[in-house]
């Protein structure tokens, strides 16, 4: 037989017997409600050989159903639809009804062709299946980059209508996917749980739930580890903490390193009672370390340029932000640093003595210089790089606070209100008879004035206190001013009302530290422009280095009403000293704003300026041109006491 004889016989039989159609060009199922599904599908188009010659012409297709799995034969199961009007439901479904809610249905398509040759085979293309539901379908997938250290995460469909209806799965890296049916118009949204080293996918956005449809949600997770170094308070509580992720150290040593895994602004916070500290890290990668230090210590700083004219300074640290203004006659003044510790703890105490004096409570400083820039810096508490400000440490014996006259010492050697400041004394009789009224008495310092000095400079951040506080009682006047003219200024900060110059100047309670009448200040010596201070209250003595320690800065010795340009800054033990070292160049409104005498041979150092001074005056005037023999009637002192 030849060929052409052949393919004639094939051809014949097949026209009688028929072929098989192919597989449904496409067959979904899904819910249509609680007791119906939809099936959607298109049946194979006609088959032909390769000489376009119709082989199999497709005549319809029958679509069976069962509950327990997929049909194999058009006699299994239950007989949903005979349909031979083709491509009648590739887009209007064919609705199946009376079902179970809940109850999964499959579904087998079989393809016929017009000599009724059935498709039997279970390719996927030929099968379906759906679970009628009252609600929208939302399908989740998850993935996972690297599943080396995966366990598990719960993904919660949340029901935002009725939280009753909210559903939460569990899956793993070997379960990946999961389904949720949504009741009819609920609002809900899909959360991912977290897995310890993986970043956690972002929730859903709400979505309301349609009837009938099928929402699928794909979410990766990927290897995720970046470190944040936590140093804090030993004894602390310290957490790491990002949206709904929070850490907690597992010890209060002081130091930890937290494994974080996901990008976003993490805040770590020590806490330990009521003191707390808080900071933000922005994670933004994989592999980033990030290293932060808390502190319940307050530090309030300010910087400056010594090379500057202008004599204002820059705040740092917590002072940043601050402000303070003094008061102007009935014009109230106000401070940022009324609530900061020291200056909240400085406040005007009437002693047994009958003494009013200003109690100043113990403070950490740092003082220091990097190249032009002089950086000054006072804590709350002991911390590292700070020290413990001498005016708490005379003779090596810590105080947690001092007294400062409130006024000027007046007559029998009291700070009172009211009367005229005592004068005409040197500086050791001062002091002989301020050290009479009992132990811890003595007359105002260089430390405690250091203290002040400090402390109004860190408030105001601007050496011109003339401008900024007030000029004090010093233009053109002929006599002392009585104490007790600025008791009441709001604050106990600013001046009077009055004319500027004309009246007095108080700042947190002290009264006249510049104008009015100098004031001698103890603790340090002068010799041919080199400084010695002491410490030590019980060794304070004139014209002497005993027991005195030479300041590694000098000062001229022709200065003459010459405004300073420059404090001084120890490389030794006293940093916290500031007095001239250098001047000349300056002016009322540049560097330090304040101007000093000087001369040769020993001589003791008075500080303020007086009633005629003008703006010779402020927080640094110093004369270091005055014997230890010498008194004047525009001179007196301050008061200072140290508790035992």
């Amino acid at each position: 037989m030849s060929w052409a004889e052949a393919k004639w016989t094939v051809d014949s039989l097949l026209q009688k017997i028929g072929q098989a159609p192919n597989n449904m060009r496409s067959f979904i199922a899904y819910s249509l409600s609680a007791t119906s599904i939809g099936l959607k599908f298109q049946e194979p188009a006609d088959s032909y050989d390769a000489n376009n010659n119709l082989i199999c012409s497709v005549g319809g297709v029958m679509i069976r159903m069962s509950d327990t799995g997929y049909p194999t034969k058009p006699s299994d199961g239950t007989l949903v639809v005979d349909n031979t009007n083709l491509g009648a439901y590739i887009n209007t479904p064919f609705t199946v009804n009376g079902l179970t809610k809940g109850k999964k249905y499959y579904f087998s398509a079989f393809p016929y062709s017009v000599q009724g040759v059935y498709n039997l085979s279970s390719n996927a293309a030929n099968r379906a299946d759906a679970t009628p539901a009252a609600g929208e379908i939302a399908n989740v997938t998850i993935s996972i980059d690297d599943d080396s250290a995966f366990s598990s995460v719960v993904v919660t469909c949340v029901d935002e209508t009725e939280s009753a209806s909210t559903q939460s799965a569990t899956l793993t890296k070997t379960k990946k996917t999961t389904s949720f049916v949504v009741p009819i118009g609920h609002t809900y949204h899909i959360e991912y749980g977290a897995e310890d080293g993986y970043s956690k996918p972002d929730n859903t956005t709400p979505k309301v739930s349609v009837a009938g449809t099928t929402s699928n949600y794909t979410a990766t997770y990927y290897y995720f580890t970046a470190t944040i170094a936590v140093t804090y308070p030993a004894g602390a509580t310290c957490t790491c903490e990002c949206g709904s992720t929070k850490y907690t150290a597992p010890n209060t040593s002081g130091n930890h390193t937290f494994q974080v895994h996901n990008v976003g602004t993490w805040t770590v916070k020590a806490v330990s009672g009521s003191d707390t500290d808080s900071k933000s890290v922005s994670i933004t990668s994989s592999g980033q370390s990030r290293s932060v230090e808390l502190s319940f210590v307050k530090i309030y700083g300010i910087s400056r340029d010594i090379t500057a004219t202008s004599p204002a300074w820059a705040r740092t640290d917590s002072a940043v932000g601050k402000t303070a203004k003094a008061t102007v006659g009935t014009t109230a003044g106000s401070s940022d640093f009324n609530n900061c510790y020291p200056w909240s703890g400085i406040v005007r105490e009437t002693l047994s003595t009958g003494d009013v004096m200003v109690k100043i409570p113990k403070f950490w400083y740092r003082r220091y210089r990097s190249g032009n820039v002089e950086y000054l810096k006072i804590a709350d508490k002991a911390t590292s790089g700070f020290t413990l400000h001498p005016a708490f440490n005379h003779g090596g014996v810590t105080k947690d606070y001092l007294y400062v006259g409130a006024y000027k010492t007046t007559s029998g050697n009291k700070s009172a209100s009211g009367v005229s400041p005592l004068v005409n004394q040197t500086r050791a009789t001062m002091r002989s008879n301020a050290k009479a009224k009992g132990t811890g008495w003595g007359i105002i310092d260089i430390a405690a004035l250091s203290a002040i000095q400090m402390l109004i400079l860190v408030e105001f951040a601007n050496n011109n206190v003339q401008s900024v506080i007030g000029r004090g009682y010093c233009d053109s006047n002929s006599s002392a001013l009585s104490t007790g003219t600025c008791n009441n200024v709001s604050g106990l900060t600013g001046r009077p009302a009055g004319t500027d110059g004309k009246v007095d100047v108080v700042w947190r309670g002290i009264e006249g530290l510049w104008g009015n009448v100098w004031e001698w200040v103890d603790g340090v010596n002068w010799n041919n422009g080199a400084y010695y201070v002491c410490n030590d209250p019980s060794k304070y003595a004139d014209d002497t280095t005993t027991n005195y320690t030479a300041l590694s800065f000098k000062g001229a010795t022709n200065w003459s009403s010459s405004y300073i340009t420059q404090e001084g800054l120890d490389t030794g033990s006293n940093p916290h000293v500031m007095l001239p070292s250098a001047a000349g160049s300056g002016s009322e409104t540049t560097y330090d704003c304040d101007a000093c005498w000087s001369s040769t041979g020993w001589r003791v150092f008075r500080h303020g300026g007086s009633w005629n001074d003008g703006s010779f005056c402020g927080l640094f005037a110093a004369t270091l041109n005055l014997a230890s023999s010498s008194s004047s009637s525009a001179l007196g002192s301050r008061l200072l006491y140290i508790p035992s």
